[in-house]
Formats: structure tokens, C-alpha cells, sequence
């Protein structure tokens, strides 16, 4: 008898609890999509450059709420794959708040057939303004400008790879590094991801540098300079596999967004 007083007992409480939760949704239906929601972004997508043969697709991350505008720009140079694979996969992200902006494929021209760029159009990471009088050079940079300004970005990361490590003494190279524009605040970010970077890398060499002043004619400097925006080019280098590269540039930008409570 005690057991089945105690069965009895058990029920009970399984049935008030069932009601309860039954009472909860009938009262606040939208309870239960309360945690998908906040995580649903609309991503929509437009082409610049739309009608010629340098058209690419921008894609637009909007949380539908007030926050940030992060650019991400990968395929400058179509040789560093790391960066273009990275952006495309980013296309796919949610925010939280703000608005990410992702250009996976800036020279799709020269991403396509893998050549840092093509001679008969010229080097992109050249064609921006260098000083506050000039324009874009070209169709595809302008078109890549208007939209910066268009959607006036706050923060711009542009994915790049280096040859070599910058930390060894022998070589040219920049990759391994984040090099920055100093606007205010941004070198504070800079050194928030490259910390964040070389926790998790125990050989010296390898580990990400900053430095200031991305080369002229870039978009991070022209974007930088001209317009104020936060921007940096992210530089990976490309001796390790390409699966490693790419997770370097995706745990740079993911820190980015954190750091800005957009992820």
C-alpha cells in the first residue's frame, strides 16, 4: 500500500507540472521561439559591380537590431585562399545585434583562377584612394568603396595570407600579423585577437604580430584614413594547411564580433 501511495503521489506532481507547463504557453505563446529568435539573422545578398565581368556578391547579415557595421572581405588577392574560404563559410553566421557585412569574393576574377591577380586589371590591394581628393580607381574597387561608404561601415577586417612568417628575420613576408590603421579604439581590438590567437600557438615564431599602417592603396588603409572606419588586414601565413589558416582568420573575426556583443 505504501508504494502505491507513493506511485500515486509521483503522478500527481508529474501532472501539475504538465499543466503548468501547459498554463506557460497558453499564456505567452511566444516563450518557446524566445531562444531561436534572438539568434535569426536575415541575410540578404546584393551584387557589385552588378551588368560587368567583375561582379560579386555582397552579403548582408542584419540582426534587426541597433549595433555595429562589420565588413569582412576576403579574395583581394586570389592566390590566399585561406581568406576566401573563410568569408564564404562567414556568410552563414548569426549576429545578435548590428549588421555584418561579407564580401567573400572581392577580384573574383583572380580568386577563380587562383593568381594573386590578373595583369590585364591589376593589383586590387593597390586601387584604392591615397589621398582624401582621389576616387577608387577601377570599376570593381569603386564599386567596392560605394558600399563601404553606403553602408557606412564602423569596422572592416580584409583576410590576406603571407608567404612566410613575419617573425622570421630572413624574410619580407607579413604573414602571421594583423596590421591596423590607428584610429581610436582599434589598436585596443587588434591586440584583444592577436592575444587571443597566440594563446593557443606555442612556437614564438609562428605566433601573430601587430603592426600599424596597412600598405597604401589597401582598402583597410584607405577605409582607415579616409573614412574613419576601424580596419585592419588580417595576414595569415600560408605554410600551414589549409584548413589551420582558415581557422585562424575564423577565430580573428569571430573575436572581433564578440568583443562588439554581436556573437
Amino acid at each position: 500500500m505504501q508504494n502505491i501511495s507513493l506511485q500515486l503521489k509521483r503522478l500527481s506532481v508529474s501532472i501539475l507540472v504538465f499543466i503548468f507547463a501547459i498554463t506557460v504557453i497558453t499564456v505567452n505563446p511566444l516563450s518557446a521561439k524566445a531562444l531561436t529568435a534572438s539568434s535569426t539573422s536575415c541575410i540578404s545578398q546584393v551584387t557589385l559591380a552588378q551588368g560587368t565581368k567583375y561582379a560579386t556578391d555582397l552579403y548582408i547579415i542584419d540582426s534587426g537590431k541597433p549595433g555595429p557595421v562589420v565588413m569582412i572581405v576576403g579574395g583581394v588577392h586570389g592566390n590566399e585562399p585561406a581568406g576566401y574560404t573563410a568569408a564564404a563559410e562567414i556568410t552563414d553566421w548569426q549576429i545578435e545585434k548590428g549588421t555584418l557585412l561579407v564580401l567573400p569574393q572581392a577580384n573574383k576574377l583572380a580568386d577563380n583562377k587562383n593568381v594573386r591577380y590578373l595583369s590585364s586589371v591589376g593589383d586590387l590591394n593597390r586601387d584604392f584612394p591615397q589621398s582624401s581628393k582621389e576616387s577608387a580607381d577601377n570599376t570593381l574597387s569603386k564599386a567596392i568603396w560605394s558600399a563601404v561608404k553606403k553602408y557606412d561601415v564602423d569596422w572592416l577586417m580584409d583576410m590576406h595570407e603571407g608567404y612566410d612568417y613575419y617573425k622570421n628575420s630572413s624574410s619580407s613576408s607579413v604573414g602571421q600579423s594583423l596590421i591596423y590603421y590607428p584610429n581610436s579604439s582599434t589598436k585596443t581590438m587588434a591586440s584583444k585577437i592577436v592575444s587571443n590567437l597566440n594563446g593557443g600557438i606555442s612556437t614564438s615564431y609562428k605566433k601573430f604580430s601587430l603592426l600599424k599602417y596597412p600598405v597604401k592603396g589597401s582598402l583597410a588603409r584607405a577605409a582607415g584614413q579616409y573614412l574613419g572606419v576601424h580596419s585592419f588586414i588580417f595576414e595569415t601565413c600560408d605554410n600551414p594547411g589549409l584548413s589551420i589558416r582558415v581557422n585562424y582568420q575564423l577565430k580573428a573575426a569571430k573575436t572581433l564580433l564578440h568583443e562588439l556583443d554581436m556573437m
